[in-house]
This record gives structure tokens, sequence and C-alpha cells, in this order.
């Protein structure tokens, strides 16, 4: 199973990014071998389509599930409606949360964690 989980950096022991739509990278971690991919996430400097574009990249790179601290309705309806399973609850490093997942310690997400564009950095409009 392929997990991507926003980064805050480039390696396994990375802080998870509490932010989805804006983190700055993004970690596609096989969750057997934890050989993994990075990306820089596309969509931070996007005013409203951050999420989106998040989601899109994560779909076409092979992402079977997304663990996250939180994700807004945008992006859980456009990953789900990939076929991308939401993991909520992530905390700690890229490891922690893989190993948070495999002990069952995230929740799937069943509804919207945050509101709209909670992403959003201070000085940014809504």
């Amino acid at each position: 199973m392929k997990v991507g989980v926003p980064a805050k950096g480039e390696s396994i022991n990375s802080a998870v990014d509490e932010r989805f739509g804006r983190s700055p990278y993004f970690v596609l971690v096989d969750a057997a071998s934890l050989a993994l991919e990075v990306f820089k996430n596309p969509g931070p400097a996007e005013k409203d389509a951050a999420g989106i574009l998040a989601c899109q990249m994560l779909i076409e790179k092979g992402a079977d599930a997304v663990a996250v601290k939180n994700i807004g309705h945008n992006a859980l309806v456009s990953l789900t409606g990939g076929g991308v399973r939401v993991y909520v609850g992530a905390e700690g490093s890229i490891l922690d949360t893989l190993k948070m997942l495999k002990k069952g310690q995230l929740s799937p997400a069943e509804t919207a964690t945050v509101g709209f564009q909670d992403g959003l950095t201070e000085g940014e409009d809504e």
C-alpha cells in the first residue's frame, strides 16, 4: 500500500504538516518496504485550488491511502472519489504516522475535520 503524507520536509523523519493542501511536500511511502518518493506540493502557490491540486497529484502518483492530521471537504471528496482511502489523526514524523496507521490508531475520515480554506496562512485572503 502506498501512503501519501503531507510533510514539512523530505525524509521519513520529517514532521507531518497539519495543513494538507498547503504543505510544502508530500511523501509517498510504501507501507511494507518504507521506500519513499518525495514530491513538492503544487498547491501552496494557488489561492483557491491548493487541496484539489494536491489530490490530483497524489491520485496520479498512485496513492492507495492518505494519512493526514486534518482534511477539508473538497480534498476528502476528491481523494475518495479517486479511490484513495483517507485517514485522519496523523502526528509526529512520517514514520510515526505509518506506525500509527499499521496499528489502527488513525481513523478513517468520514467527514471533513476542518472548515473551508482552514489551511490559509495569516495574511492570505479567504
